[in-house]
């Protein structure tokens, strides 16, 4: 496995970054303006980041798989003309998603899957959790660890050109990379060349220290030699600093009831802190930095009282402030109360990050393999 993605400090700009996301209606009339570059079929898309990101990079989702039922509803609202396959992705089928696309074995260009990841994280049990049910969004799940070797089930009777997956760093380290050997084994014996690296999202223009395992495979049959090695995205030369994401934004009265903490200890562990600074004892809670990118947002970051990444100025960040450090579009409909839509938010792939891993296996795999207009 190849190391995390990195790149020299001296080649970092830190300066003022025009940060912008566009918005759902924006993409939506690119897509009406240009034919899709490639199509996609995401399985366990929760509310849409990976794919927000893939049509970001000119892509067609053809369809998704999610089971929780308030994250459909983010995706349906957001995306109402992508199919959504309900079930759970035990009882679904490779041959289920094929005659929902009208596409043959072979057919599909991208098949993209982000399996629950709990059991992993760092920030988690880890392996004395393997094996548990687990309570995931608004559901709870067996074997959450084994839910990738689902993926790889579908992945062999679909047989797209190339599949994309993604997980936590957590799977890379330690007692777990016994499971990782074995995803590795499976995949490519599904028959395709595969790498894996470890991206952080601060490096493809997202304003937050992300790290994520993304699996990159291109299935052997159209495998060129000049493909290997360059099948994920190179770093950016710039880091967007959390200020120029957000500074714009003004919080409602709502959003300040929301974000002021000043009742709870929380709040006096956080006025100990310097921005970007994390607690000693405490350590998911992080002070950010206005000049750096945000620390990582994860599915408890709306709990109120929970130690996560804080707002300099001692508080929560709001709804309106996550998008903006996941990358997500300003108008992007979220469903729930502002814990639920921050938890969406934070199990999310954010869309530029997504972005840029789909526009290079476009510029590095499909045209090669396409006749596809390049737009």
């Amino acid at each position: 496995m190849k190391k995390s993605l990195s790149i020299p400090a001296r080649s970092v700009v830190m300066s003022s970054i025009n940060y912008q996301i566009p918005t759902v209606a924006d993409i939506k009339a690119q897509a009406k303006r240009q034919l899709p570059r490639f199509e996609v079929v995401s399985l366990f898309a929760g509310g849409g980041g990976s794919s927000t990101g893939y049509r970001m990079a000119g892509g067609n989702v053809l369809a998704i798989n999610e089971f929780v039922e308030e994250a459909r509803k983010t995706y349906k609202a957001n995306w109402p003309d992508t199919f959504i396959l309900p079930q759970d992705i035990k009882s679904l089928t490779g041959d289920d998603i094929l005659q929902q696309i009208v596409l043959k074995q072979g057919e599909l260009d991208i098949l993209d899957g982000s399996p629950p990841c709990s059991a992993f994280s760092l920030a988690g049990r880890r392996d004395k959790n393997w094996g548990k049910a687990k309570k995931y969004s608004d559901t709870s799940q067996e074997n959450v660890e084994d839910l990738f070797f689902e993926y790889i089930r579908i992945l062999r009777v679909v047989k797209p050109k190339v599949f994309v997956a993604e997980n936590v760093a957590g799977l890379s380290i330690g007692i777990a990379k016994g499971y990782l050997n074995q995803i590795l084994a499976e995949l490519k014996a599904s028959g395709y060349h595969v790498e894996c690296r470890n991206l952080d999202a601060r490096y493809l223009g997202v304003p937050q220290s992300r790290a994520r395992l993304i699996f990159v495979g291109v299935r052997n049959d159209i495998l060129k030699p000049e493909m290997i090695g360059h099948l994920h995205p190179k770093p950016f030369d710039y880091v967007v600093p959390l200020k120029d994401a957000i500074s714009d934004i003004t919080l409602s009265d709502r959003d300040r009831s929301f974000t002021n903490i000043k009742e709870l200890s929380t709040y006096k562990l956080l006025k100990t802190l310097r921005p970007g600074q994390q607690h000693p004892k405490r350590f998911n809670l992080i002070k950010a930095h206005p000049n750096l990118p945000s620390g990582c947002i994860t599915a408890s970051s709306g709990g109120r009282g929970t130690a996560a990444v804080h707002h300099w100025e001692n508080r929560m960040f709001s709804v309106a402030e996550v998008k903006r450090i996941m990358s997500v579009p300003d108008d992007y409909i979220i469903t729930g109360n502002e814990t639920k839509q921050i938890e969406r938010l934070g199990r999310m792939v954010p869309p530029l990050m997504m972005k840029a891993i789909a526009k290079n296996i476009y510029k590095v795999v499909l045209s090669a393999n396409s006749n596809k207009l390049d737009l």
